[in-house]
């Protein structure tokens, strides 16, 4: 059934107000900020600060609790690491199929994305209550999030600077929280200036902050800059937003307890999910039933054999099991935690390993082999039981690293995008959905390298909205 948008035609940032308290995720005070309530105090301002991750939580960005598309989930739908599972729920098949369009599109996420990014502009329009050092940690933080919230907009509505103009459209960038605004689209360039200038200026003014892993400070904000810069081409600053981060690759052991929020080695950045929430990551990927694991999508098997048998990842990441007598090769990732709910986990957004295999590649771009081979070795000797270097140089080196960064990041909503900045095809195998690799093959097998449905469609609601609003070519 085609979903209606009328109730989002208005202005864009109308559209994103903080809505009502009959919203179970936006219960005042911690989860949404009313325009007319004021911030005094610096506990209205942690409240407000809380709204900012409460929307991240919002269906479409990495919550998944009305069925919409979550960024966690649909870039790899999109890729060549899943195939369809001819016996699930064949949920977000239009994805998939590469038929998205602007009445069948990620909207969600649009509308949750500049929801955080107005909670971000509300607070950054009031800072002048506070006193530092408080004003300072208050600042830096809304200003990583807005930059975050608008660097996940443009990688999915953009075209990625690596490969192309800086002239080409990007998105509006917003910075204000005026309700009767209607955003232009900003270029490629200007949006990506602005997206560095908030986090770089985040960074300066949390210099020294230090918080949980369900909160950004200048760590989380250094291993933003370093994804930013790798979609951007930029090396240089991949290798120097790396070298101020500080972490270490889970260990061995540990490894299999991060997809069950038993441990938090290597994860810098998440967003925490509580039982009230009820934000089930993992539904999007499996259902458990009498009839055994029911899969929405299967690990594509040109992809599952990629993983050795000594590859602690691989038992982490999947299971060989029977649904209704037919084995499949399900991805059980996020399956869920070894107590509560079922497929309720929390969303690993940025791990160290993502920002040391970030290094690597960009160390290789700029010529230092031998530390790309390090910082290549610090992951791998953490994931392969009796592991020796095998010393690649040279293209080897290149293609151990692409691979490393496939087989570690599977299924976290970076394949499609790492594909998107080398302008590089979705080319799929011709397995089928069963463990076996036979079964039901995809049906659309080729994306081309650079073709327009690497950008989304902008909904039509926005659309309609907005008449300053320009759709991406394609569409």
């Amino acid at each position: 059934m085609k979903k209606s948008y009328f109730k989002y035609i208005i202005p864009l940032m109308l559209a994103v107000v903080f809505s009502s308290c009959s919203d179970e995720l936006e219960q005042l005070p911690f989860d949404a900020i009313a325009t007319d309530i004021a911030l005094e105090s610096p506990t209205d301002f942690e409240n407000a600060l809380k709204g900012i991750y409460s929307g991240m939580r919002r269906s479409g960005y990495y919550g998944a609790t009305s069925g919409d598309p979550s960024i966690y989930f649909i870039p790899d739908v999109l890729s060549d690491d899943v195939i369809i599972n001819n016996n699930g729920r064949r949920s977000r098949e239009d994805f998939y199929d590469w038929r998205y369009d602007e009445d069948d599109s990620s909207e969600a996420f649009w509308l949750s994305a500049y929801k955080v990014v107005q909670r971000a502009n509300f607070i950054l329009e009031n800072t002048s209550k506070l006193s530092e050092p408080i004003k300072s940690a208050v600042e830096g933080e809304a200003l990583a999030a807005r930059g975050i919230a608008h660097f996940d907009l443009a990688k999915f509505y953009a075209d990625s600077p690596a490969n192309t103009n800086g002239g080409a459209l990007g998105i509006p960038y917003v910075t204000s929280t005026d309700a009767a605004l209607k955003p232009s689209r900003n270029t490629l360039d200007d949006t990506y200036t602005n997206i560095m200038n908030d986090l770089t200026s985040a960074a300066t003014l949390m210099d020294g902050l230090v918080q949980d892993v369900g909160r950004i400070d200048v760590n989380v904000v250094n291993a933003y800059m370093t994804r930013v810069n790798l979609f951007m081409g930029n090396d240089a600053g991949v290798i120097s937003a790396a070298n101020g981060v500080s972490g270490s690759v889970a260990s061995m052991a540990e490894f299999p307890n991060v997809w069950k929020d038993a441990s938090n080695e290597g994860v810098l950045f998440k967003i925490v999910v509580t039982e009230p929430d009820d934000v089930t990551l993992g539904v999007a990927w499996l259902q458990e039933s009498p009839m055994g694991i029911r899969s929405e999508y299967n690990v594509d098997k040109a992809l599952y054999d990629l993983y050795q048998d000594n590859d602690v990842r691989k038992a982490a990441y999947f299971e060989t099991s029977a649904f209704d007598g037919t084995n499949y090769n399900h991805i059980i990732k996020y399956r869920g935690r070894l107590v509560g709910n079922a497929n309720e986990v929390d969303a690993k957004v940025l791990r160290y390993e993502e920002v040391l295999l970030s290094k690597a590649e960009a160390q290789y771009n700029t010529g230092d082999a031998g530390g790309a081979l390090a910082s290549l070795d610090e992951l791998r000797s953490q994931r392969y039981m009796g592991f020796t270097s095998p010393g690649e140089s040279g293209q080897a080196l290149a293609d151990a690293i692409a691979l490393e960064r496939r087989l570690e990041l599977a299924f976290e909503g970076v394949r499609f995008f790492d594909l998107k900045r080398k302008g590089l095809a979705i080319n799929r195998s011709t397995f089928g959905d069963q463990a076996d690799g036979t079964g039901f093959p995809a049906e659309f097998v080729t994306l081309p390298a650079n073709d327009h449905r690497f950008n989304m469609a902008i909904g039509q609601g926005e659309m309609n909205a907005n008449t300053n609003m320009v759709q991406n070519d394609g569409y």
